[in-house]
């Protein structure tokens, strides 16, 4: 567990304000560009846990988180009219599977970003940039109107890297929202190294990265080319899963110790955890995050909701402890920081 102690505020909108945090007991603590902090709030003496983007670089002193105030949003509001420098919150060490793996060859790089999902993407943006490569970068950063958060650095980066760096503003009150034609367009005008080699990354509410990725896998885009973030999406209703997970047992590898435990009919591999006692990390219990996931290095596990781990990540042996259920009794997972 964090304790996270808040240094210093700063106001990008008039409805989104930077986070500048330091841990209390001076421990470095490491990430990678696009991940995020679970921050561990108590209301009403029960637990609520909400996810937010590193906005800062792993090359920067202070860890920086950006909250932007949402409809009906307790959390938000809370954070942005009641905290003050000085205030420690408690955290979950920094998680997240949208992170870049190799950005030094010829390839283009797309973000694709919306409203507060900008936040991951200006982490990349700034730890790539400080490097040696070979990569372009192209963002397509979709807002209603000014001002736009983080538009002075944003630009600040484009004039500092012209040769590497593109990026294209549409606000939607200038009438300039993205559809499916603009995407297909946009990735055209600005591929040079072929799109086989292309990446693309997409942060934003659902139904925009839904309409972002559909219009990429029609393009012929390979799903392997494409990763999303998806802790910041709407909630959205899942339906009913009809199927039944009988009980099963489970060894888990975590925090240097070993437990064995049994789950129950229809019972998650996180929800058993968590009733044995064992402080499994987890945020969204949706599938959505990634925040519980980890590997699974014997027996089979079952996820019906995966809205975050790729086919490369599957292949792997990742799962989500959240919507994962055992199958079997010989079931074997292991908590690592390996991406």
């Amino acid at each position: 567990m964090l304790q996270l102690r808040i240094e210093d505020i700063k106001w990008e909108t008039p409805d989104t304000a930077t986070f500048f945090l330091s841990e209390i007991s001076g421990k470095h603590i490491s990430y990678k560009a696009g991940q995020f902090l679970t921050f561990i709030f108590s209301h009403h003496d029960e637990e609520i846990r909400r996810s937010y983007s590193l906005s800062s670089s792993p090359d920067e002193k202070l860890l920086a988180v950006t909250v932007k105030r949402i409809p009906n949003g307790e959390i938000s509001r809370f954070m942005l009219t009641k905290l003050k420098p000085g205030d420690v919150l408690n955290a979950v060490e920094p998680a997240g599977r949208f992170t870049v793996a190799d950005f030094n060859t010829e390839k283009d790089i797309f973000f694709f970003a919306a409203g507060s999902g900008i936040t991951p993407v200006i982490s990349h943006l700034k730890y790539i940039l400080k490097r040696e490569g070979y990569s372009r970068l192209i963002l397509i950063y979709s807002t209603k109107n000014d001002p736009v958060i983080f538009r002075p650095e944003l630009n600040a980066l484009v004039l500092a890297h012209a040769h590497r760096l593109q990026i294209v503003y549409l606000l939607s009150a200038e009438g300039r929202r993205l559809n499916n034609t603009m995407v297909e367009r946009l990735v055209k005008a600005n591929n040079v190294f072929g799109l086989d080699k292309a990446e693309f990354y997409l942060c934003g509410p659902f139904d925009y990265m839904r309409m972002v990725r559909l219009t990429l896998l029609y393009m012929g885009i390979g799903n392997k080319q494409i990763r999303r973030e998806n802790f910041v999406i709407d909630t959205i209703k899942v339906s009913g899963n009809l199927a039944t997970y009988p009980p099963g047992k489970v060894r888990i590898h975590f925090g240097n110790e070993i437990y064995d435990i049994t789950t129950g009919e229809n019972q998650s591999i996180l929800q058993a955890a968590l009733q044995n006692k064992i402080p499994l990390p987890y945020s969204c219990r949706t599938g959505s995050c990634s925040t519980c996931s980890a590997i699974c290095t014997s027996g089979k596990v079952v996820m019906p909701v995966n809205e975050v781990l790729t086919e490369d990540d599957l292949a792997k042996g990742w799962i989500l402890t959240c919507t994962g259920y055992a199958v079997g009794e010989d079931v074997v997972i292991e908590y690592t920081s390996e991406l």
